[in-house]
């Protein structure tokens, strides 16, 4: 072989195994990055079993106070993300939840195995109990539903199920809130997996529905609690991240309060889930995310429509940051619920701003708040 072609070749391979050992070194940090996060995680949790779940039990006061985070969109190692923590931590010791809901949207970001094991950390260091459900824009980067499940359940002081196998989606389940004086269920939290949008689009709309296996199980597990309970639905709400269709229905309504400012972004087609819920009579309330631009309720058949506020400082919107705060009261099918607002939030201006607000904004109390005013 001619000298030229030799030192060509010899240059060529020396570029390759540069190239190699530049790949293997970024794998390899990304490993050590994991490794780290996983001994964090395991030495804050004390050693404790990951599946060792908390229980949810209304207080002496008989009170019980869930906060709804929704949209957070994490991203791995950005300062805007960290900014969304210090909001979470804030909200926890300010508001000291019973349990915390995040209505999907949660971690939104390349690296997403790390991430979420990275925000993880903040709720595992609160050691209060915490639940998650999907949103369409989890499951668009590396991770399935599935795998997303397998990353979180079992942490500590999780309460999120992957849910049956043999119905649609990833994160249905039911939370039990037991008695303040016994072990007997005398509340129930829905959690429900909306799915996400058909890319590309076609005539069945942008998004999803909940699927009619989804419901059914809804129904079958209504039923179920229903009996034990002597006839009698036990006071429920829901959790979802696409809100359903009937959310356009209580815009206007002279009970509906909190802002609305953008189209409501549900399924086209309607597959009844607000129907089984009306006739199944135990859920008082819905809670989405996903919009934005909105945080208001209202009611409609008896049914309370919510969003929850946008936590996120990566996602559009101007109405602000923060949580919703629900407190269920036991014995009784009411609840009181209202907004916190805790930074004026522009994602295109970098505007990220405390409002140093301790205001219940758009409080309402179900029922009262609704009965005996004209819908």
């Amino acid at each position: 072989m001619p000298l030229m072609q030799q030192h060509l070749l010899c240059l060529l391979h020396n570029e390759i195994n540069a190239q190699n050992f530049i790949n293997y070194w970024e794998q390899m940090k990304k490993t050590i990055v994991f490794l780290l996060i996983i001994m964090t995680i395991s030495l804050i949790s004390g050693g404790k079993d990951y599946k060792q779940k908390p229980v949810l039990r209304f207080n002496q006061e008989g009170k019980f106070k869930i906060v709804q985070f929704t949209d957070v969109h994490f991203q791995y190692n950005s300062y805007r993300s960290d900014s969304v923590l210090v909001l979470i931590k804030n909200v926890i010791a300010r508001e000291k939840p019973d349990l915390i809901v995040f209505t999907g949207d949660v971690v939104c970001s390349k690296d997403t195995r790390q991430a979420w094991l990275s925000f993880s950390k903040v709720l595992i260091e609160a050691k209060i109990p915490w639940a998650i459900i999907l949103g369409n824009h989890d499951i668009e980067y590396e991770l399935t539903g599935k795998q997303i499940m397998e990353t979180i359940v079992g942490m500590p002081y999780n309460l999120t199920i992957n849910g049956p196998e043999n119905i649609a989606g990833n994160g249905n389940y039911i939370l039990n809130i037991q008695s303040s004086s016994s072990s007997k269920p005398a509340a129930l939290l829905y959690c429900f997996d909306s799915h996400s949008g058909f890319h590309p689009r076609t005539n069945l709309g942008t998004y999803e529905w909940i699927r009619l296996n989804q419901i059914e199980w809804y129904r079958n597990q209504s039923i179920k609690f229903t009996k034990k309970n002597g006839a009698n639905p036990l006071p429920a709400l829901a959790f979802i991240h696409i809100p359903l269709p009937e959310y356009k229905e209580i815009i206007g309504k002279n009970t509906t309060v909190g802002m609305q400012q953008e189209t409501v972004c549900s399924p086209d087609l309607n597959s009844g889930l607000y129907t089984a819920m009306i006739e199944s009579k135990d859920v008082m309330g819905v809670f989405a995310g996903h919009d934005h631009n909105n945080n208001y309720i209202g009611c409609l058949r008896n049914i309370c429509l919510a969003y929850g506020n946008a936590t996120g400082r990566q996602t559009y919107g101007d109405i602000g940051r923060g949580a919703r705060v629900i407190e269920l009261t036991e014995s009784e099918r009411k609840f009181n619920t209202w907004i916190l607002k805790l930074y004026e939030c522009d994602r295109e201006k970098d505007i990220w701003i405390s409002t140093n607000d301790n205001e219940r904004r758009y409080f309402v109390a179900y029922p009262d708040s609704f009965a005996g005013k004209q819908e």
